[in-house]
C-alpha cells in the first residue's frame, strides 16, 4: 500500500485538489445563485391549498358575466394568490357601469376567499381611440371594497384632430 501511494502520489493529490475544488463551486453555487427548486413565491403561498377556487366558483362568475349586456368578452387567471379578470365591454359602456360590473363580480366570492386572495380587475374597450379605458380595479384580501384607477375624461388624439 505504502508503495502504491510512493508511486501515485502526484496523481493522489491532483485528485484531492480536483474533489476540493468541485465542493468549493459548489458552495460558493449554493451561495450566490438563488436555489432553483424553491417557489418564485417563498413563503407567501402557505395555506394556499386550504382556500382551493373551485370550478364552480369560476362557472357562477362566468354565468353572471356572460348575462351581463354590457361585456362582450371575459377570461381569468389565478397567479399564485392573485386572480386577474380581464373583461372586455362593449364601446357604448360608461366608466361607472363598468365599475358596477366589477363591483358586482366581487360580491360572487364568499369571505373565506376574499379574504385571502388579491383580485385584480382588468376593463377594456375594443375601440382603442376611448382613451378613458381600459380600467383597472384591485381587491386586497385586507380591503373591504375595490380600489379602481382615477377616471379619466375622453380626450381627442393629435391624429384625430387633423
Amino acid at each position: 500500500m505504502k508503495r502504491f501511494i510512493k508511486k501515485h502520489r502526484y496523481t493522489l493529490v491532483l485528485l484531492l485538489i480536483f474533489i476540493l475544488l468541485g465542493f468549493l463551486t459548489i458552495k460558493v453555487k449554493d451561495i450566490l445563485v438563488p436555489d432553483e427548486g424553491k417557489a418564485t413565491y417563498g413563503d407567501r403561498l402557505k395555506g394556499i391549498e386550504k382556500h382551493p377556487i373551485s370550478k364552480e366558483v369560476y362557472d357562477k362568475i362566468d354565468e353572471s358575466l356572460d348575462n351581463d349586456k354590457n361585456v362582450i368578452k371575459s377570461s381569468h387567471r389565478l397567479q399564485g394568490k392573485v386572480l386577474n379578470y380581464f373583461i372586455t365591454v362593449d364601446n357604448k359602456t360608461e366608466v361607472k357601469a363598468a365599475k358596477e360590473i366589477g363591483n358586482k363580480l366581487i360580491t360572487l366570492f364568499d369571505e373565506d376567499l376574499l379574504s385571502f386572495y388579491s383580485i385584480q380587475i382588468y376593463i377594456s374597450k375594443d375601440d382603442e381611440s376611448l382613451n378613458n379605458f381600459p380600467i383597472m380595479g384591485f381587491k386586497d384580501p385586507l380591503a373591504k371594497t375595490v380600489s379602481w384607477t382615477k377616471d379619466r375624461e375622453i380626450a381627442k388624439s393629435d391624429k384625430n384632430e387633423e
